[in-house]
């Protein structure tokens, strides 16, 4: 030291670098600094190297030469550190052993002598990161399927190689269109993949953040035997119980935004990819990772001193994973020992998962579903094309064990037995006459209009749940078709068994609806209109009436924007509510727009979603109910569904605005001010669905009673709304619902079809284990509230007597 001055620099700068590492670089104070930092890197071959950063601040020169000793002043290294910025910046790969003291000394142009400062550093984890890419099963089947077979068997095996896994929850946008047993069995094209192409069902079920699920979720991924989950977020919780309405529950997990391959830099320079993984591994709150020592046992997540950690990046894309990406992680592999990339470690990730479940408390509760962006018209066609072929199929198979049951050595002559299930049973009714099966898919018994084999529209009454009823021929003398009025100007008003209701002389809207019990009005005012259309202009209008069902006007409308639209509103005779079926041209693909101003104030909306419901106050936007909506205001409710067009929203002064495709979109309407129950909603909605019919030509020595449910349920509010053979055959699975909101023990029984024996399965036909208690004809379990179970029942056959 040759003076004061000199001595108090040099003695700061010794003091400040002496506080260790993870001083804050480049706050420079204008006097000499030299820092020092660890990081998460590690040099091949056995991680015993970890990169050290040294910053020098506080000096003008370009470069400067660093040597680093160690506590025995032994030479460690030297490096050169270089002008970057405002500072100097060099590196060197040290061995650091828990807390490691060292001493640099830098010698810069500009420098006089030897700057000597020492340092206290501790290393960082040695990080593994788990690649585990989760995708929508569908979309690998799909692209598999368009391989030829030797393609498409080195195409899968590429896949399982590079850790790609079935996702057992698929894309949120398309769960809230399923019905429920497809829902239930959402796992199912996962569990499939694995069982034809040898790709891996994930056991930890990846959600899409920006989109909400519907409740139910939960109890469905837990039905087949999901326990854990795992989102992307900015905030909140690590851990947290995510319960669905039943009271199942599983675990979860919340990774930091961004904890994707592509975000991580994988397709990236390897610069690029350096800076993301480690900003990732030291900056995120929510890593989702497990700290072990040494030993390999666990470390307490606050442990400065702990060495190993485990964490994931997790993709849900196949755009995720690509051989690009794989050359990326095996050149980063051969590079550092740590951080470490590994392909795949599903089992690891339930095993930090299985820790986090020990202390969690918090309860995750998930917004419902709804839609920024809605479908377009030609969407919502295909949509409402593919829901009436599932209705079909729905009938097919649930008919199928029935008929299967079935001799078919006596059917009827000219009959198409075994060409379908439904041909099948139609052909052992035993009747003389040729008629109409109805079949009522729904778990509820059903009165409504049905269209017979034979073009007439006819009002049936008392259809079993999950059963049919055999409709005979009329005389063709009484076979009249809807006769049109004779009037050249026909009244606007209509008249059914519980409303009257009148439309709109220039738009063709329902400018009033009055319930005949108590006079009240349930359309806001009269410049309002159910079923309006934006601008629209009656153009012309036809009165019809339905002998012996009710009476209906049928508009023909023009809007500006909207263009033609047909609308046919129908009133019954003994039925309580509205029908409307509006036929839209095709003109661009923008959803149609129908607006219903209910005169419901403020409403409270509960709607149907898979296997469930939601309840929210209004405004809503874009939610998609499955089967109805239900609007509850002063008194009254409205119940409403939309059986082409599931896509709706809710205003603050109670109208529903309805998207629906270019084409079909029926509507039932029900207003009462009278109590509705918790199963009236369920009842409305299943309700709405038109009867599934085929032709009976007749069978004198058939075998199936004209009438009569497959199986029997012996308690309200408890249906089963799904009914199957078994994916391997043996047996049915039947799937029962509780909507009433009553946990209780129910016993099924047999109906048209008995059963030796059943066992309770989880959604994806695996047996539980459980034991069902036998009762005569059948057996008895507890059914959670909200709850749904599936049975396997065995030894099925047809009932005699």
């Amino acid at each position: 030291m040759t003076d004061r001055r000199s001595f108090l620099a040099t003695l700061s700068a010794a003091l400040a670098g002496s506080v260790g590492t993870r001083s804050m670089p480049g706050l420079g104070t204008g006097l000499l600094r030299v820092e020092a930092e660890s990081t998460v890197f590690y040099a091949q071959p056995d991680g015993r190297l970890s990169l050290v950063r040294f910053f020098v601040s506080g000096v003008d020169a370009p470069a400067g030469r660093l040597r680093v000793y160690d506590r025995r002043r032994r030479l460690l290294g030297t490096a050169g550190v270089i002008r970057s910025g405002n500072r100097l910046y060099g590196e060197l790969w040290l061995a650091l052993e828990g807390e490691t003291r060292i001493r640099s000394d830098l010698e810069a142009p500009g420098v006089r002598g030897v700057f000597r400062t020492n340092h206290r550093l501790r290393p960082q984890r040695r990080w593994t990161i788990h690649w585990l890419t989760v995708v929508d099963p569908r979309d690998v089947v799909q692209v598999l399927e368009e391989l030829p077979p030797f393609n498409r068997a080195i195409q899968a095996g590429i896949f399982a190689a590079a850790g790609v896994v079935g996702n057992p929850l698929p894309e949120p946008r398309k769960l809230d269109v399923m019905d429920h047993t497809e829902f239930l069995r959402m796992a199912l094209p996962a569990w499939e993949l694995q069982s034809c192409f040898g790709i891996p069902t994930s056991a930890v079920a990846v959600t899409d953040p920006s989109f909400a699920l519907p409740g139910p979720a939960a109890s469905a991924l837990v039905g087949s035997g999901v326990q854990f989950a795992v989102r992307s977020t900015p905030e909140g919780a690590p851990f947290e119980w995510w319960q669905a309405p039943d009271g199942s529950r599983l675990l979860l997990a919340a990774m930091p935004p961004r904890s994707d391959p592509r975000s991580l830099g994988f397709d990236a320079s390897r610069d690029a990819m350096s800076r993301r993984i480690e900003r990732w591994l030291t900056a995120s709150p929510l890593l989702l990772s497990q700290a072990v020592g040494r030993s390999g046992g666990r470390a307490e997540r606050g442990d400065v001193a702990t060495t190993e950690g485990v964490t994931f990046a997790i993709g849900s894309t196949l755009d995720d994973v690509s051989p690009a990406m794989l050359a990326a992680v095996q050149e980063w592999n051969q590079r550092f020992a740590f951080p470490r990339i590994v392909i795949g470690g599903g089992e690891i990730l339930q095993t930090v998962l299985g820790q986090g479940r020990e202390a969690t408390t918090g309860v995750y509760r998930p917004r419902y579903a709804t839609r920024e962006r809605l479908p377009g018209a030609t969407a919502l066609r295909s949509l409402a094309d593919v829901r009436a072929a599932d209705a079909l199929g729905r009938a097919q198979q649930m008919m199928l064990p029935l008929a299967t049951a079935l001799p078919v050595s006596n059917s009827a002559p000219g009959s198409s037995a075994g060409a379908t299930a439904l041909g099948a049973v139609a052909d052992q009714i035993a009747a003389d006459l040729p008629g109409t099966l109805v079949v009522n898919t729904s778990p509820y018994l059903r009165t409504d209009v049905v269209l017979l084999a034979n073009g007439r529209q006819q009002v049936v009454t008392d259809v079993p749940p999950v059963g049919y009823a055999y409709i005979v021929d009329p005389p063709s003398s009484t076979a009249a078709a809807a006769a049109p009025a004779a009037p050249a100007a026909p009244s606007l008003l209509l008249e059914g068994a519980s409303c009257r209701l009148r439309l709109d002389d220039r738009s063709g809207a329902i400018a009033s609806l009055v319930t005949t019990g108590d006079g009240r009005e349930w359309i806001r005012t009269p410049s309002d209109g159910l079923n309006a259309v934006p601008g629209a202009i009656l153009e012309k209008l036809r009165r019809e009436t339905i002998p012996g069902v009710g009476v209906r006007l049928i508009a023909e409308r023009w809007s500006p924007a909207r263009g033609e639209v047909r609308s046919t509103v129908t009133v019954y005779d003994a039925l309580p509510w509205v029908d409307i079926e509006n036929h839209a041209a095709a003109l661009g693909d923008r959803p149609m727009v129908y607006l219903f101003p209910f005169h419901l104030p403020m409403p409270q909306v509960a709607w149907e979603v898979p296997a469930g419901f939601e309840e929210a106050p209004v405004p809503l936007d874009g939610i998609a109910h499955l089967r109805w909506v239900q609007l509850r205001s002063q008194g009254g409710t409205a119940l409403f569904r939309g059986l082409d067009a599931p896509f709706l929203s809710v205003s603050r002064d109670g109208t529903v605005v309805s998207f629906g495709p270019r084409a079909r979109a029926r509507y039932r309407l029900w207003v009462t001010s009278g109590p509705v129950g918790p199963s009236d909603g369920a009842r409305f909605g299943w309700g709405a669905e038109p009867f599934v019919t085929t032709r009976v030509t007749g069978n004198a020595t058939g075998r199936l009673p004209r009438y009569g449910p497959l199986l029997v349920v012996d308690q309200p509010g408890v249906g089963i709304v799904g009914l199957k053979p078994a994916d391997d055959g043996n047996g049915i699975v039947v799937y029962v619902q509780e909507t009433q909101g009553t946990g209780r023990f129910i016993s099924l029984g047999a109906g048209l079809l008995r059963f030796r024996s059943a066992r309770r399965v989880d959604y994806l036909e695996r047996d539980t284990g459980e034991e069902l208690a036998p009762v005569p004809d059948g057996v008895t379990f507890h059914i959670a509230a909200r709850g749904a179970i599936a049975l396997r029942l065995l030894d099925v056959e047809l009932r005699q007597g």
